[in-house]
């Protein structure tokens, strides 16, 4: 087999992951029109056609989707090659593929990890923004960080840290509704619920003396994203139950106010998901202990 055609495929695959060839093109300094002559070349030679061209999108053929996972099998055994390598000679190295919601991502993963990959240049960060849980078999993530509460047997889960949340509100939408001092007063307020838990619009508390409070509101706004989660709470939506970390800079400037201090909300984590292996790579451990570190000085 010609080295170009394994180079061609490998191009094919990163069209295919990235889901356009302007993305696969940015994230691998290429040239737009090379990937495409690449992936035209591919399909002349195959006599199929791999993928669906429209002004729009691009989608995988039936006989792509399976071209593709064999594609993905040759870049995995290529990245466990050099890893192997890399093991041996106590080198960090290889393509790590981490999923994370945005937040997470600009908040833990960048600055925890941007240390780690320049002590390390044989290590490439591959960080997938999604704030859906994605599957790490199919979509080939090597870590995942994961907020709440873990439920996958599948995967293996190590907390990293506590995840403290607080409930906040700006301070024009407290100036109309006013600043609830205790939980029940929470059932004339709004809501910005975060679509992605079960019960988005209610709350359960706990406060020193063991007292408990569930309130069911009515939302003021609804979104899948922690990111924007905060953006309308700042324009004063309604109520947010949001991580600390991504609210410190609001509370620190007045644009956001922490409500009900004298109650907390369930105590969740930050968690480092991965597939279930005897032995992780070396990439993925000396990961998983630069997130902690950075958690335990951070948060």
């Amino acid at each position: 087999m010609q080295f170009d055609y394994l180079r061609r495929m490998a191009l094919f695959a990163e069209v295919a992951r990235y889901g356009s060839f302007s993305a696969a093109a940015r994230a691998q300094d290429l040239a737009t029109s090379v990937l495409s002559t690449a992936v035209s070349q591919l399909e002349d030679e195959l006599g199929v056609r791999l993928l669906h061209r429209t002004t729009r999108r691009l989608s995988l053929t039936e006989v792509g989707q399976d071209f593709y996972a064999k594609c993905q099998d040759m870049l995995a055994s290529a990245d466990a090659a050099q890893e192997l390598v890399a093991e041996h000679s106590g080198e960090i190295a290889g393509r790590l593929r981490i999923s994370a919601a945005s937040d997470v991502a600009e908040k833990i993963i960048l600055p925890a990890l941007a240390p780690l990959a320049r002590a390390h240049p044989k290590l490439l960060l591959d960080i997938m923004v999604d704030d859906h849980i994605v599957d790490m078999t199919t979509q080939s993530i090597d870590l995942a960080i994961r907020s709440g509460w873990m439920r996958d047997s599948s995967l293996v889960a190590r907390k990293l840290s506590d995840l403290h949340e607080v409930l906040v509100a700006s301070p024009a939408y407290l100036s109309h509704y006013g600043v609830p001092v205790a939980p029940d007063d929470l059932r004339t307020h709004r809501i910005i619920g975060l679509s992605r838990f079960a019960d988005p619009t209610t709350l359960v508390f706990k406060n020193g003396q063991g007292m408990t409070a569930r309130i069911n509101m009515t939302p003021g706004a609804m979104t899948d994203s922690v990111r924007m989660l905060c953006e309308l709470a700042l324009e004063g939506f309604g109520v947010a139950r949001l991580p600390s970390y991504t609210v410190r800079d609001a509370l620190q400037n007045g644009r956001l106010q922490v409500l009900l201090t004298d109650w907390s909300l369930p105590g969740a984590g930050i968690f480092a998901v991965t597939l279930k292996r005897n032995l992780q790579p070396k990439k993925v451990s000396a990961a998983i202990e630069a997130l902690s570190q950075f958690l335990a000085k951070s948060l």
